[in-house]
C-alpha cells in the first residue's frame, strides 16, 4: 500500500471533548507546546486554551496523588494494612511480615521486563554482518525484544532474515500474529498505530477494528475453510507473503478455529461492560492497600497516571481526547466476565525506562504520554525497516520443549540461528539450566559459522530463591548503609517502628533496601547448585565473560547510581536482580 503523508504525531492541546452548544463537543485540534506549569501532565497551544479547559483539568492538576504528601489509606486510618500478616514469633523481623499477593488471570500479554536488543550489531558482528542471520525467540512473549532488534539491524543490511516467535500461551501467539500481520499489510504510519492500541490499550476506536476485520480477518477465515474437518489437535500451517517479505503460522486445528474472535467483540460487550470489567481487577476494592503500596513507591505524577491508565485502560497522552476509544479490544476481552491479565500488568514494564523518559513532550510529567510517543516511534521504525527487508517470520504456539523437533520436521537443522533468546524459562520454576541447555544448545551456531552468535537466557527468580537467612544477616548492615544515601528513616520514626506496622515510610523502607543486596552471591550459589558452566560443557557451550547484548544485571543499582536512578527503580516495578546469562559455543 501506499506510504502514508501522515507525520509523526505531536502533543497536542488538552482543551478537548469540552460542551459546546446544544449537544455538541469542542475539541482544540492545534498541537500543544506549553505545558500546564502546575503538574505538567497536559500540554496547551495557547493561554485561551488552558483557561477554557481548567474547570475540567482542575480535578486532575489538583488530585491528591499529585501531592507529596499523599498518604494511603491505611496510614491516614492508622490500621495494618491489608498485605502485612503479623508473626506469633517474636524473633521473625518485621519485613517477614509483609506478604506479596497476585491479584487477576495469569495471562502475560504484555512484557515485565525492558525490551532488548539481542542483535547488538555495533557491539557484535559489526560490519560483517552475515548475508543470512536467523533469530529464535523460543518463549516469545509480546513482540518487544522482536521490534527492538529488528531496528537495531544494521542499516545498510539486505540480507535475509528469519526470525522464528513460540509461545505457548495462544492467546500471546495469536495477539503476535495480529500485529505482525498488521505490520506486514498496512503501511508503516497507519500500522504503528494501531498495533500500538491493538497492543496496550482495553479500548480502541471502532475505526481501527473495522480495518483489522476488513484487511486481517478474511487471511485468517480462508484458512479455516480450508482446514475444516481435519483433527483438532493436527498441526496445520499458513505462509502469507508480502513482497520479499513472509508470515508464517503454525497452529494446532483448533487454535485456528479461534484465531477469529481475536477480531471480533464478545457478543454483548460495550465499552462501558468492559472498563467495568478490567477495574474490578485493576481497582478491586479489597486490593486496595497492594495498590497504595505499589503507589507509594513512585513520584506523584506517575501515581497519578497509573490510576489514570488503571481507571480507562487507554495508552494515550493524558490531554488526547478518548472520545473515539469506544470499542472493547477483543485481542485482550476474549470474555464478557474477566480481565485476562493481573492486576500489577503494566505496558511501562516492558520497556527501558531512561529510553522513554529521555525524551518527553512537554508535559514530561506524563509517563504514560512519554511511552505512548515511544513505543509508537518503536514500532513505526519496526514497520519501516521490514517494509523492505527479505524477512521470513515463523510463529507457534508450543511449549518450548517442544520447538525443535517441529523446527527439524519444516527442515530447519542444527547449528542454525544466531540469537536465541529464551526469556525466562531456564528459572527452576519452567524448564531450569539442564533442560534448557540441552534443548537449544544444538541449534546455535557454531564459532566457525558466526563467532558472535549467543543464547541469551534471563534468570528472574534465581537470586530471590536463592538468599538465605546467612545471606539476609550477612549484608543487613551493607544495605542499609547504601540505603540511606538515597532514603533515610529519622531516629523518630526509626523509634516507632515496632508498634507502627501502618507507617509507609517504614513499608517502602523495608522493600527499598532488598534493591541494595549482594545479588552476586546467592546468583553464585545458584549457579553452582545448577551446575551451569558444566552443563554448558557436556552440551557444546561456555559462558561469556563479558556479555555483549545486554548487561548481567541491568537494573541492578551501581555505586554511581543517582537519586533519580533509585526513584526510577522503585517506580518501574523491577527489582535489580534480574539476571542475563550469555553463552556462546565452545568450537
Amino acid at each position: 500500500m501506499a506510504e502514508s503523508t501522515r507525520t509523526f504525531p505531536q502533543p497536542m492541546c488538552a482543551n478537548v471533548d469540552q460542551a459546546g452548544d446544544g449537544d455538541g463537543i469542542i475539541s482544540c485540534t492545534k498541537a500543544g507546546s506549553k505545558a500546564c506549569s502546575k503538574c505538567l501532565l497536559v500540554q496547551y497551544c495557547s493561554k485561551d486554551c488552558q483557561v477554557a479547559h481548567w474547570k475540567l483539568h482542575k480535578k486532575d492538576c489538583q488530585s491528591p496523588f499529585m501531592k507529596k504528601s499523599w498518604k494511603p489509606q491505611w496510614a491516614v486510618e492508622k490500621r495494618m494494612p491489608a498485605f502485612i500478616t503479623p508473626s506469633d514469633d517474636a524473633s521473625t523481623p518485621v519485613h517477614e511480615w509483609i506478604t506479596m499477593v497476585q491479584h487477576g488471570r495469569k495471562k502475560y500479554l504484555w512484557g515485565n521486563v525492558p525490551a532488548i536488543d539481542v542483535i547488538q550489531s555495533g557491539k557484535n558482528e559489526g560490519e560483517t554482518f552475515p548475508e543470512e542471520f536467523n533469530l529464535l525467540f523460543a518463549a516469545s512473549g509480546d513482540i518487544r525484544n522482536v521490534v527492538k532488534s529488528i531496528i537495531g539491524l544494521p542499516i545498510a543490511y539486505t540480507g535475509k532474515c528469519e526470525i522464528v516467535i513460540n509461545d505457548r500461551d495462544f492467546d500471546i501467539v495469536a495477539r503476535n500474529a495480529i500485529l505482525l500481520l498488521t505490520a506486514l499489510v498496512f503501511d508503516p504510519i497507519e500500522a504503528a498505530d494501531i498495533m500500538l492500541h491493538i497492543w496496550y490499550s482495553a479500548l480502541v476506536p471502532k475505526s481501527v477494528l473495522e480495518k483489522l476485520q476488513e484487511q486481517i480477518l478474511p487471511l485468517i477465515a480462508d484458512i479455516c475453510m480450508k482446514v475444516r474437518g481435519r483433527p483438532e489437535e493436527s498441526l496445520q500451517s499458513k505462509t502469507w507473503k508480502f513482497g520479499t517479505r513472509k508470515l508464517s503460522l503454525t497452529l494446532p486445528k483448533a487454535s485456528w478455529d479461534l484465531l477469529p474472535s481475536f477480531l471480533k467483540v464478545p457478543d454483548g460487550l460495550t465499552a462501558s461492560q468492559a472498563q467495568k470489567v478490567m477495574v474490578e481487577t485493576t481497582l478491586a476494592p479489597s486490593r486496595r492497600d497492594y495498590v497504595e503500596r505499589a503507589l507509594y513507591s513512585k513520584p506523584p505524577a506517575w501515581r497519578f497516571c497509573a490510576i489514570k491508565f488503571r481507571t480507562d485502560g487507554i495508552l494515550l497522552p493524558l490531554g488526547n481526547s478518548r472520545k473515539e476509544f469506544n470499542t472493547p479490544n477483543p485481542t485482550i476481552f476474549q470474555s464478557t466476565d474477566y480481565w485476562p491479565m493481573m492486576d500489577s500488568a503494566n505496558p511501562i514494564e516492558g520497556w527501558p525506562v531512561e529510553e522513554f523518559m529521555s525524551k518527553p513532550p512537554p508535559s514530561r510529567n506524563d509517563v504514560y504520554g512519554s511511552l505512548y510517543f515511544y513505543v509508537l516511534k518503536q514500532l513505526q521504525d519496526f514497520c519501516k525497516r521490514i517494509s523492505n527487508l527479505q524477512v521470513r517470520f515463523q510463529l507457534f504456539g508450543l511449549d518450548a520443549i517442544d520447538l525443535p523437533g517441529i523446527l527439524e520436521e519444516r527442515g530447519t537443522g542444527k547449528n542454525y540461528f544466531d540469537r536465541i533468546e529464551v526469556s525466562n524459562i531456564g528459572d527452576r520454576g519452567y524448564l531450569g539450566p539442564p533442560k534448557l541447555l540441552a534443548t537449544f544448545a544444538p541449534y546455535l551456531k557454531c564459532k566457525s559459522q558466526n563467532p558472535h552468535a549467543t543464547l541469551l537466557a534471563l534468570f528472574l527468580n534465581a537470586v530471590h530463591e536463592s538468599y538465605d537467612a546467612e545471606d539476609h544477616l550477612g549484608n543487613m548492615e551493607a544495605e542499609m548503609l547504601r540505603l540511606n544515601k538515597y532514603m533515610s528513616l529519622d531516629a523518630a520514626t526509626v523509634s516507632r517502628l515496632d508498634h507502627e506496622t501502618w507507617n509507609p515510610e517504614m513499608i517502602k523502607y523495608l522493600n527499598a533496601r532488598s534493591a541494595f543486596r549482594d545479588f552476586d552471591r546467592p546468583f553464585d550459589k545458584f549457579q553452582k547448585v545448577c551446575c551451569l558452566n558444566e552443563i554448558g560443557q557436556i552440551v557444546g557451550l561456555k559462558i561469556k565473560s563479558k556479555n555483549t547484548l545486554v548487561e548481567k544485571w541491568p537494573l541492578r543499582l551501581k555505586t554511581s547510581s543517582t537519586q533519580e536512578d533509585f526513584e526510577m527503580l522503585l517506580a518501574s516495578g523491577h527489582t535489580g536482580s534480574e539476571r542475563y546469562v550469555e553463552w556462546e559455543s565452545s568450537t
